[in-house]
């Protein structure tokens, strides 16, 4: 039983950590992780998947972005968009060959408390109507000795 309560008490404290916007480094330990990364891109109708990979600093995410072969290396910070509801975003910058990118995701937590993040993925700066939309997956870490018990 209390192994229960404290299963319970962890769930209830990374929930927590997801809509606590007044604090950022929380926020990016809450981010860390691989990624799978599945998405449209952007000014095309095209699918693909990749990884993202979330690195917690102190005051900001390291980033990079694995997509058909490119690598793209960038900086996460949790901002407020502008409007009515300020509402909280994680916004990415990367650079690639002196072209602005961003990618602004929305979060929530999935059923087991990791962060799901969607959003678009666009040039800096330039009208499209047709973004990149992005959904990264927690990848979870394999249990040991997983693979031996499914044979």
């Amino acid at each position: 039983m209390q192994a229960l309560v404290l299963m319970c008490a962890a769930g209830v404290g990374s929930a927590a950590m997801a809509d606590d916007v007044d604090d950022p480094a929380a926020l990016y330990e809450y981010f860390h992780g691989r990624y799978t990364l599945i998405g449209k891109t952007l000014d095309s109708a095209q699918t693909f998947f990749g990884t993202v990979v979330l690195v917690a600093r102190d005051d900001h995410l390291e980033v990079r972005r694995d997509v058909g072969g490119e690598s793209l290396v960038g900086t996460g910070h949790v901002e407020h968009v502008l409007g009515p509801d300020q509402a909280p975003v994680l916004r990415v910058r990367f650079t690639r060959d002196h072209e602005r990118l961003e990618a602004t995701y929305l979060w929530m937590s999935d059923l087991d408390n990791y962060a799901r993040l969607t959003g678009y993925f666009y040039r800096a700066g330039e009208h499209t109507d047709s973004p990149g939309m992005e959904a990264l997956f927690i990848e979870h870490a394999p249990t040991p000795g997983a693979a031996a018990q499914r044979r």
